[in-house]
């Protein structure tokens, strides 16, 4: 797949918006095509970046070899109809808790099918994000997913069954460490998100790449945003974040404490996933 392949994002909001705007440094404003049900979205991300805005799905599968799916679950059934047995795309969701033997089962499985699992820090081009594929996969189609989240930061190939586990430390975690932030030295921090990884299955260098990146990011992102803030727009409501900032409430600001937000983070997102 060629570097100046067409990419469409599907989803104008923090996340496809953040995407849009590095994408468009590395790809080319014109070889990127936004949509998104919410027009007035859609329309700022065209005239803040130059993008190609579309008028509706078709035309945005019809116009892109590569396709990343930005939407909230329970949007995502009416974008998976239009892809069906698209196996001529790459198809990428970053939507969370869809497992690929979900979304394989509605678009079939010859369809090249990435999941990805980006966090809140890609708004300063400092993301943890973590990649599985489905088997129609190839290697350029890897690279091609890999380049395009490194635009928004660092980039690791995990298997799929160590999503969850990803969630909470990365995805989650950013909320976790900038809680912590003034309670706890940042090396104690690390030791424990360190060591729940590996206890997840994390292999010691994946683990100790991704805590890395994740902290470094939210204290990159933690420069441009007030800490409450910003933790309140990691915790969605019913979310892992939540259930792992919950973990604080009886057990404070303590190594236990971080140990069981993480470890709660990853049961809420193994049980919000849809397989």
């Amino acid at each position: 797949m060629s570097h100046h392949s067409a990419v469409g994002i599907i989803g104008c909001g923090n996340m496809g918006a953040a995407l849009t705007e590095n994408l468009v440094k590395s790809w080319g404003a014109d070889r990127i095509f936004v949509f998104d049900n919410d027009t007035q979205k859609q329309n700022a991300l065209e005239r803040h970046f130059r993008v190609r805005g579309v008028s509706g799905l078709d035309d945005l599968v019809d116009s892109c070899e590569t396709i990343i799916i930005a939407v909230k679950p329970q949007d995502i059934d009416t974008v998976l109809d239009v892809l069906k047995g698209r196996w001529d795309k790459l198809v990428v969701s970053i939507a969370a808790g869809m497992t690929l033997r979900y979304l394989s089962a509605r678009i079939g499985s010859r369809v090249p099918l990435v999941r990805a699992m980006p966090n809140l820090n890609a708004v300063v081009g400092a993301s943890m994000t973590a990649i599985s594929c489905n088997g129609a996969v190839a290697e350029p189609q890897k690279e091609t997913a890999a380049r395009v989240f490194e635009s928004v930061g660092s980039v690791v190939f995990i298997k799929e069954e160590l999503m969850n586990a990803f969630t909470a430390v990365a995805g989650s975690g950013p909320a976790f460490i900038a809680y912590l932030m003034d309670d706890m030295d940042s090396e104690t921090v690390r030791d424990i998100f360190v060591k729940e990884a590996l206890a997840f299955g994390f292999d010691p260098a994946a683990a100790e790449f991704i805590v890395d990146k994740t902290m470094a990011g939210t204290q990159k992102i933690l420069q441009n945003f007030d800490r409450d803030i910003f933790i309140k727009r990691v915790c969605s409501k019913g979310g892992t974040t939540e259930a792992g900032m919950e973990a604080f409430v009886t057990r404070h600001k303590t190594a236990e404490g971080l140990s069981e937000a993480i470890r709660a983070a990853c049961r809420r997102a193994g049980e919000l996933a849809k397989i």
